[in-house]
């Protein structure tokens, strides 16, 4: 677990009794069962820490709402992006093996950093693949 305020762990032992619909009584009784004590303020660090593995053996899971997402691509690239994950999807390949053929074709690490010519070319090198494996399946 990564090192948290004290603050922080109280608010994630709340929104985890949010989480599991606990009513007042309930909430008190997992935290006299779980570290003999009624309330958060009163415990100490090592105590709020096991309060919430006790909270995620529950099966909580806490998930930041803020996170940034990944930024889409452009409306030029999307398409050819959605047509080279077609292809490796029909192949069961891993979206690794486009970046390595982006690393070996351009020297650039991975396929959604290319330019839109740059996704033709990896889209042509997938059809070849895909003409190979056909011939090898006649």
């Amino acid at each position: 677990m990564q090192p948290q305020t004290r603050k922080q762990m109280i608010q994630k032992i709340h929104i985890g009794k949010g989480m599991l619909k606990m009513t007042d009584d309930q909430y008190k009784r997992f935290l006299l069962d779980t570290v003999d004590k009624h309330s958060c303020t009163v415990m100490t660090d090592a105590e709020l820490m096991q309060v919430l593995r006790a909270i995620k053996a529950k099966g909580v899971v806490f998930s930041a709402k803020n996170a940034p997402k990944r930024p889409a691509p452009r409306a030029d690239k999307a398409k050819y992006l959605a047509k080279i994950t077609a292809l490796l999807t029909e192949y069961s390949l891993p979206l690794s093996y486009a970046d390595s053929m982006a690393k070996k074709a351009f020297g650039i690490d991975f396929v959604h950093w290319l330019e839109v010519w740059q996704l033709k070319k990896v889209v042509q090198m997938l059809a070849v693949y895909d003409r190979r494996k056909h011939k090898a399946k006649n």
